[in-house]
């Protein structure tokens, strides 16, 4: 080895050749020499051979370690400036080789580290050179101790621990300026450090005095500001003196080393977590075969536990017959990074279930192979399916539907005599040929497109429809059924398929479409029900009827929206249709319960639907909501009992009258006869009127109260009474129908009450008319408004039943009562 005269030597040791080149290259030039090297024993025999300025020296728990080469070099170098300039610190590292005489302590921190360490060799072998051994030492030392990432002490072993030097880290580690401890101001046991971390280190750092062995602690500590940090603190006993105990030791602090591992740790247990939820098997594997991390399921399957599987090799979980392909599988990991194989796991009761296994090579950083880390899935049913596959295979020709096999590239391999005699080619003509010469469209297309699906996914088989050309060049409708194929590893080996005809089907689809839209354009509601009376098919107007979905219909019985006596109707019905050969359908009233409670009064077209086999198959229906029919009814009978009822009377007062003139001569039996038929005349008109008023009100329009209401006063006969209009209202009515209702409750107060003025006057929510007459009694207010009642011989009893029906036909409403001159009120809420 050659040496540049007064030059400066650099000797450098790593086990990385990246650091090597990189402080080679900054710390190099005319001035500097590096010689680098990258294991402890090369650069003790560098150093023997010749003379360096200084040593600079990473560090590596395995390759490289530090403390050890610098405590040989101190022993034949005690005063050679001794660099370590490492990442991979620690506290107990940094403490170690303070103890040992390290000269400085630089971590390696990016482009900032190689500067620092480029300023301190320079700067370093300046002073190793200009001073003496002993001044070089203190130097060092002095050196050393300002650029610890820390801070060392000497205290006495008293409670309080009383400093007798601190060095200037602590201001930095605590807040607190070193005179401050030393000087007692600041107790570190009591003021420094966490009150719940004390009897801990007094307790521990006792034990190891007591062993003279050196001790190291961990606690927190509380800093000038308030601050909680964690600190690591390694000291010794340096000497007993008059009964006092010395000690000195170095504490740093690691708090983000704290929060680092707890993040670790975190990050650890979600990612166990996360494994164990798996569903698969998941393993790490060793180079010696051992099995250094697997998941819960690893457990669940094989039937061993955690300790046991602890002390066995992955050999031990492997079919016998199945070791050579797991260990060739291994082999082409650590060779292209991954490989994929199946093996039979074996159980602890001897059971083997058929895996498939994924496994990745792991490596360090110098590519060195650390194991494998793999998942396994059960192919279980998967191989039962290939199993299946193959017979299926075997069967292929003897099956009547047409079928196929598709190589990889989308090539035809195979047919059967079935799919030759639908397509109308020879099968040489079709093997190797493209499915696009005998596919219409798109059918290729999707084909494709459930092929992808299927290898991207569990599923076995997809359908499609697609058309077919044969020879003649006609088109027929096809359902196809395709599966995938794939080999022992899984790779894609091409599809097998199964075609069916279905051009009927269609056509029928297609005639059942057109019958849907025609029933859905039908206005009326419309089902038809099985032969067990559940719904099938139900239109929309059958579902606003209801109040239910389509949805909830279909699939429900008819009693969900019928009575049992309408559903027992129904039944007899169909039954008399199913006797009867010349009928197929019939009429039958039935309430229809909706989906809120409320009863429809229907009329219920039933048809019995058509049945090829003679077999009952079930009823078509058309509802009609017959509700304003049935209560037009309703109100025709009463319409009729109440002509009956009232016209009988005076037409036997005529009747008897004109008969009596008739046989006795005397004509005054005929004014009898005349008021009778005058009777009759009124009654009739009343009773129109009251027809008519039962029709809806006409269009609304704002009505003047006081111009209605003498317009009806004009009709009246009643020059010696008074009308008193005190309204300036007006009300959204119809006006013909409320002059009717004023004229009704005038002619009721003047001809009924003997009433002198009758008023027309406003309410809080409506008007209110009022007379002077002789009242009407609180017994009879109640019936007043019914037909037919009357308190006078000369009254049709209609008056005031009109006035109900107009009120109503408004939506208002009407109530009666006394007035204060002690005539009846008559008030309507508007």
């Amino acid at each position: 080895m050659t040496q540049p005269g007064d030059g400066v030597r650099v000797l450098h040791v790593d086990h990385d050749p990246q650091v090597r080149h990189a402080v080679t290259a900054r710390l190099a030039d005319d001035a500097v020499a590096v010689e680098s090297v990258s294991t402890s024993g090369a650069a003790v025999e560098e150093l023997a051979d010749g003379r360096f300025d200084c040593v600079v020296s990473g560090h590596d728990e395995q390759a490289l370690d530090s403390v050890a080469l610098l405590e040989t070099v101190r022993s034949e170098y005690p005063d050679l400036p001794f660099l370590l300039f490492t990442d991979a610190g620690s506290e107990a590292l940094a403490s170690e080789a303070v103890a040992a005489g390290v000269t400085e302590y630089l971590p390696r921190d990016g482009d900032d580290g190689y500067r620092t360490l480029v300023d301190r060799v320079e700067g370093t072998i300046a002073e190793y050179r200009a001073t003496t051994p002993i001044e070089q030492q203190e130097q060092r030392l002095s050196t050393l101790v300002s650029n610890l990432p820390g801070m060392v002490y000497r205290c006495r072993n008293e409670p309080g621990w009383p400093m007798q030097f601190v060095s200037a880290g602590v201001r930095e580690l605590t807040g607190y300026e070193p005179d401050a401890l030393e000087s007692g101001r600041v107790d570190w046991e009591t003021d420094v450090v966490h009150s719940e971390d004390r009897d801990d280190i007094r307790e521990a750092v006792q034990s190891a005095l007591d062993t003279r062995e050196p001790f190291e602690v961990t606690y927190r500590i509380e800093t000038a500001d308030g601050h909680r940090q964690w600190l690591w603190e390694r000291g010794q006993l340096l000497t007993r003196d008059d009964e006092t105990e010395i000690l000195e030791g170095f504490i740093t602090d690691i708090t983000a080393r704290k929060e680092q591992r707890r993040a670790l740790e975190e990050q650890r247990a979600y990612v166990e977590d996360v494994l164990n939820s798996l569903e698969d098997l998941f393993y790490v594997v060793t180079p010696d075969w051992s099995l250094r991390q697997w998941n819960e399921q690893v457990v669940d399957v094989t039937g061993y536990s955690d300790e046991e599987i602890a002390e066995m090799t992955a050999q031990e979980f492997i079919a016998p017959d199945d070791v050579p392909t797991v260990e060739a599988a291994i082999e082409r990991a650590i060779e292209s990074g991954s490989s994929r194989y199946e093996a039979a796991v074996q159980t602890k009761s001897g059971e083997t279930i058929p895996y498939e296994f994924h496994g990745t090579a792991l490596s360090d950083t110098t590519g060195e192979f650390l194991g494998i880390a793999g998942v396994g899935r059960d192919v279980t049913e998967r191989k039962e399916r290939e199993q299946t596959l193959r017979q299926y295979e075997t069967l292929a020709e003897s099956v009547a539907d047409p079928m196929y096999v598709m190589a990889p590239d989308g090539t035809i391999e195979m047919i059967n005599d079935a799919l030759a005699d639908h397509i109308g080619y020879e099968r040489s003509e079709i093997v190797g040929a493209s499915p696009e010469e005998f596919v219409v469209g798109d059918g290729v297309e999707r084909a494709e497109e459930r092929i992808r699906e299927l290898l991207t996914t569990d599923r076995d088989v997809a359908t499609f429809e697609m058309r077919t050309v044969d020879d003649d060049g006609e088109e027929t409708y096809n359902e196809t059924k395709i599966a995938v194929m794939t080999d022992g590893d899984g790779e894609f080996e091409g599809t097998a398929g199964v075609i069916r005809d279905i051009t009927e089907r269609m056509e029928r689809q297609r005639e059942l479409e057109r019958y849907e839209t025609i029933l859905q354009a039908v206005g009326d509601p419309v089902y038809t029900l099985d032969a067990e009376g559940q719904f099938t098919v139900v239109n929309d107007a059958m579902a606003a009827l209801s109040g239910y979905d389509r949805e909830q219909l279909v699939g429900e019985h008819i009693s969900k929206l019928m009575t049992p006596e309408d559903v027992a109707a129904g039944e007899d019905l169909i039954a008399e249709l199913l006797a009867d050969p010349d009928r197929t359908n019939g009429t039958f009233e039935m309430g229809l319960r909706t989906a809120d409670g409320t009863q429809i009064t229907c009329e219920n077209h039933v048809a019995l639907l058509p049945a090829d086999d003679g077999r009952f198959r079930g009823t078509a229906g058309v509802i009609r909501d017959i509700t304003e029919r049935k209560q037009r009814e309703r109100q025709l009978e009463q319409f009729a009992s109440v002509v009956s009822h009232d016209l009988r009377s005076p037409l036997n007062v005529v009747q008897g009258r004109v008969n009596h003139a008739m046989a006795t001569g005397e004509l005054e039996h005929l004014e009898d006869a005349a008021d009778a038929a005058h009777r009759m005349e009124a009654l009739i008109g009343d009773l129109l009127t009251l027809a008519r008023q039962g029709q809806r009100v006409g269009d609304l329009e704002p009505v003047a109260l006081d111009v209605v209401a003498e317009a009806a006063w004009s009709q009246l006969d009643a020059d010696e009474k008074q009308l008193v209009t005190e309204t300036d209202s007006r009300v959204e009515a119809d006006f013909d129908r409320l002059q009717e209702l004023f004229d009704n409750l005038f002619r009721n107060a003047v001809s009924h009450g003997e009433a002198e003025t009758v008023r027309v006057v406003d309410t809080d929510d409506g008007f209110a008319v009022v007379d002077d007459g002789t009242g009407i009694p609180p017994t009879q207010r109640e019936t007043i408004f019914e037909r037919g009642f009357t308190t006078s011989e000369e009254g049709t009893g209609f008056g005031l039943a009109i006035v109900d029906t107009i009120v109503r036909a408004h939506d208002w409403s009407i109530t009666v009562g006394q007035s204060d001159a002690g005539g009846a009120r008559f008030e309507v809420t508007t």
